[in-house]
């Protein structure tokens, strides 16, 4: 690990990826249909809402960890029939 860069630094890129990777997928899904869809999603939701849940704990910005215009409440919309 590069001396400029600590762990810290190192974790907070990680979950920011993670975030990022659930967030892209989440989007990705949500015209999907079925059980098998609709329990991802409530997966994605799930991470992607306990980690704003955790962030406003600890007086974190959304911006803070990329993810400033998005709001996991967005993807309780109800699906479009097919």
């Amino acid at each position: 690990m590069s001396e400029t860069v600590t762990k810290n630094d190192a974790a907070l890129a990680v979950l920011e990826e993670v975030l990022w990777a659930a967030r892209r997928a989440a989007e990705k899904s949500k015209d999907d249909q079925g059980q098998f869809a609709s329990g991802l999603q409530a997966a994605y939701y799930d991470v992607l809402s306990v980690a704003f849940e955790q962030a406003g704990l600890f007086d974190l910005d959304p911006a803070d960890f990329g993810m400033q215009d998005f709001n996991p409440d967005s993807m309780l919309s109800p699906r479009k029939a097919a």
